[in-house]
């Protein structure tokens, strides 16, 4: 496979960055604002995330909320993940090594996540520089969140790709799903947030456990 693939496509949190206790931390200071106290743990996160922050601040109060009332809540939630956001953040081990390794073979590399798409930007280019990536697309007004295959499709489009020469890597079902929705491989990584089983009902082409694998497929 590895000569047929001119693109690689990555989901951001989970992915190629653990994100997971600065998402917690914003949320549960909203939580405490708000006076709940369901106190979540770093689990419960693990298994809200993956569709936005709205949807995850959702979750975090327990589907308790009106669409007013989530609409603040999630703006609240933004302001404070946006100043914390890099605080506890960092690569997983081994990714920068694998990402080299693609780049030195000419294959493009993207991101496509539904963390908004200037707080993608940021830390996609604070962890890795301006060069390591070819397009950073995260959500945007009017364009679909992910396991939709617009922005993915957008993407492969921007570079010259086709469905057929991409492989994409995540750490959810909805990255599975957003891959099989777009026409990609779907590559499963057991490193994130999500377990073998939930990736594995989405019939991904395969479960890789170390980010060494990226470059081996």
């Amino acid at each position: 496979m590895k000569n047929r693939i001119k693109c690689a496509v990555f989901d951001l949190d989970g992915t190629l960055v653990n994100t997971i206790d600065d998402l917690k931390i914003a949320c549960d200071t909203v939580l405490k604002e708000y006076g709940r106290d369901y106190n979540w743990s770093v689990a419960d996160y693990k298994r809200f995330v993956g569709n936005g922050l709205k949807k995850l601040v959702e979750r975090a109060f327990d589907h308790s909320l009106s669409e007013e009332e989530l609409d603040i809540a999630f703006r609240k939630a933004s302001a404070i993940y946006n100043k914390i956001k890099l605080d506890h953040a960092q690569p997983y081990s081994g990714i920068e090594e694998q990402l080299a390794i693609l780049k030195s073979r000419g294959i493009k590399l993207a991101v496509v996540t539904n963390k908004p798409d200037k707080a993608a930007k940021e830390m996609v280019i604070g962890f890795f520089g301006e060069n390591t990536f070819d397009l950073i697309t995260g959500a945007a007004l009017g364009v679909p969140h992910k396991p939709a295959p617009d922005s993915t499709l957008k993407t492969l489009e921007t570079l010259g790709c086709t469905p057929d020469e991409a492989i994409y890597f995540g750490d959810s079902n909805v990255d599975m799903q957003t891959a099989n929705n777009a026409g990609i491989k779907a590559v499963g990584v057991l490193w994130g947030f999500r377990s073998r089983e939930e990736l594995e009902k989405e019939q991904p082409f395969c479960l890789i456990e170390e980010p060494e694998e990226i470059s081996k497929l």
